[in-house]
């Protein structure tokens, strides 16, 4: 179904950005907005987050001016509102950035269908899927993306020199994210005149200053020990050779789709543009597996030089649109080669999406040329395998969804409203099945202007309405003011250490304080030895408790009782002996007389529990005193 014309194909456009928000909603500070979140709480207040395990023994925020732009935003807007309106904003400019590139690049007729690409994918890259670009969390690299893609238009309208500047701009934010478009910059330079390659000159002054112990350029004469690697292997995914092989496949499909469409570009500059990327690609992920993987060098490996694959998955989704409806309407087997490939831009993430890309390429690439015919028995046979592979792969996703819902609210079967809402919101099929019948509904009216600007109208007023989709609990959190009054800072000291288990964002916003141990300080691990072997140390202390917890959670989920097994004090006690820096614990177990505080969040708390939930806080000198104490008793009365 196409709408026809040029006000069709903004409508379509306008579809797009909204499917985009719906692919993108915001669910609070999450994942690594917690780390960004921290940097600028030790702007704001240095004298006690200078001390967290995330900044101890340094970290990348020396190299970023976003901490201070974001401590700026705090003070001034608050945690919650600073990091609602910088996702907004963010996503805002990513949209106007993308679809400037389109409009640059791409011809009238495949616009539309482009910007309904981007908006759809995943958009994920590295190991694991675990990244992708316009993250729907406040970082900065949506914001140095945003500034390379701005760059890549300006490069393409041959301005190399404000490109650089634009690109240069994106460093002082994220310079990993940025370095993807400095060196392609300079390799359309080089294209352009070849001495440009003095540049390369500049590694002598840098070698000499890493030689004397200048930093960074120190790093490049420092290398990972065993026991440092084997730590970074363990909590981080830099190294390329640790990738597994689903996404090993994700990177070749998008080299192969891009060097296609190099080789099949017909504007000669685009064609050198594309090519540049390439090889731009291809270099990075060579230097990454020998400067990181082979030689363990401390400075490539902090490079994650394999981030470029952000730049050549988007660059090559904007290139694609032309080539699908060049496809579409040529042969049988080009037909199914545009369905193997559309297939593979919804399910970028899985396996079979990358095969998909790879066997499409083949097909529309290879077997097209050379007259390979396709039946139209095996069209349809195909088409409709693939159809079911869609089906099963939304299918299979919701209902991980819907288990994953029936566990936390502890319930054998969740209502079928809330079965059909998870549905519609499980993307990408889900936000396109909604897209595709708005586009429809559009075309049913299409005669009429005011019906399609009441439609759109309609469409951005619910799109707004459910892009905030933020539990209750998150928003009491980041809604804590920063300069109080906290949760326990009546009692905890500013310099002390908490653990709250569980929970890595609690002690910096709810508490104002440091954070002992979790996963998201493993960030820092990559860039220094001293955070990964202190972190290394500090989860062998929490180990022992955590496991307990973790059994007796089992345990409970079994017995479909939530009180029949609880972590005992005395392991809270030897947690607290075996590291002295450890200062305090809140956890939702209530020892009775053994607590210093308790504190009940005024909203339920997301999880088994239909009440409400409370915290305990519970302080490792007192725990170590009395249990002291109740132990020379018991001695003494046998």
């Amino acid at each position: 179904m196409m709408i026809a014309g040029r006000k069709g194909q903004w409508a379509i456009a306008v579809v797009a950005v909204l499917l985009f928000a719906w692919m993108h909603p915001y669910n609070g500070i999450r994942h690594d907005g917690m780390l960004y979140m921290a940097q600028a709480l030790k702007h704001v207040d240095p004298a006690v987050f200078n001390g967290d395990l995330f900044f101890k023994y340094g970290s990348q925020d020396s190299f970023s001016i976003f901490g201070r732009a974001y401590a700026f935003a705090v003070v001034t807007l608050g945690v919650a509102w600073s990091s609602l309106a910088g996702v907004l904003i963010g996503q805002i400019l990513f949209v106007i950035a993308v679809g400037l590139l389109v409009w640059r690049v791409l011809p009238e007729n495949s616009r539309a269908l482009a910007c309904c690409i981007l908006a759809v994918t995943a958009g994920t890259y590295g190991s694991l899927s675990l990244i992708h670009f316009a993250e729907p969390f406040f970082t900065a690299r949506t914001y140095a993306e945003v500034l390379v893609v701005f760059g890549l238009t300006l490069m393409c309208r041959r301005q190399l020199a404000t490109a650089a500047m634009v690109c240069a701009a994106a460093a002082l934010l994220h310079p990993l994210m940025a370095l993807a478009g400095i060196l392609l910059c300079w390799a359309l330079a080089v294209q352009r005149h070849r001495g440009w390659l003095w540049l390369l000159a500049l590694g002598i002054p840098a070698f000499v200053l890493g030689y004397s112990a200048v930093a960074p350029f120190d790093r490049a004469f420092l290398f990972y020990d065993a026991e440092w690697r084997q730590l970074v292997d363990r909590y981080n995914f830099v190294f390329m050779t640790s990738w597994p092989l689903a996404s090993w496949l994700a990177l070749l499909a998008d080299l192969a789709l891009l060097g296609a469409l190099a080789l099949r570009q017909r504007d000669a500059y685009f064609s050198m543009l594309l090519k540049a990327l390439f090889v731009v690609g291809i270099l990075c992920v060579g230097m990454a597996l020998l400067g990181s993987d082979l030689l363990s060098n401390v400075l490539v490996t902090s490079l994650q030089l394999w981030r470029v694959q952000w730049l050549v998955h988007l660059v090559a989704l904007v290139f694609l649109a032309p080539e699908l409806l060049r496809a579409w309407r040529g042969t049988r087997l080009e037909q199914l080669a545009a369905a193997l490939l559309a297939y593979a831009v919804l399910f970028q993430d899985l396996t079979t999406g990358s095969l998909a890309m790879l066997m499409g390429l083949l097909l529309l690439y290879v077997g097209a040329p050379r007259g390979w015919h396709l039946s139209r028995f095996t069209l349809w046979l195909s088409a409709a395998c693939l159809m079911l592979a869609v089906g099963y792969n939304w299918w299979s996703q919701a209902g991980l969804t819907i288990r994953m819902g029936e566990y936390l609210l502890g319930v054998s079967a969740l209502d079928a409203a809330d079965k059909a809402r998870i549905l519609l919101q499980q993307a990408p099929v889900g936000p396109l099945l909604l897209g595709m019948s708005a586009i429809g509904l559009i075309w049913c009216v299409r005669r009429s202007r005011t019906l399609v600007g009441v439609i759109l109208i309609g469409l951005v007023a619910f799109t707004a309405a459910n892009w905030d989709r933020r539990f209750e609990i998150t928003k009491l959190v980041e809604n804590t003011p920063v300069q109080g009054p906290h949760v326990f800072s009546d009692i905890v000291p500013p310099d002390a250490e908490v653990y709250w288990q569980g929970d890595a964002l609690a002690p910096w916003l709810l508490m104002h304080r440091r954070s002992y141990a979790s996963g998201v300080q493993a960030a820092g691990l990559v860039f220094n030895r001293g955070t990964a072997i202190e972190l290394d140390r500090r989860r062998d202390v929490t180990s022992t408790f955590d496991m307990q917890r973790e059994i007796c959670g089992l345990l409970n989920a079994l017995r479909s009782d939530k009180g029949s097994c609880e972590p005992d004090v005395s392991s809270l006690a030897l947690t607290c002996e075996a590291d002295p820096l450890l200062g305090y614990i809140v956890m939702p177990n209530r020892f009775e007389g053994w607590a210093l505080a308790s504190w009940t969040p005024g909203v339920p708390e997301v999880g088994r529990e239909s009440t409400l939930k409370t915290y305990y806080l519970y302080s490792c000198a007192q725990l170590i005193a009395k249990s002291k104490t109740i132990n020379h008793k018991a001695v003494d009365a046998s």
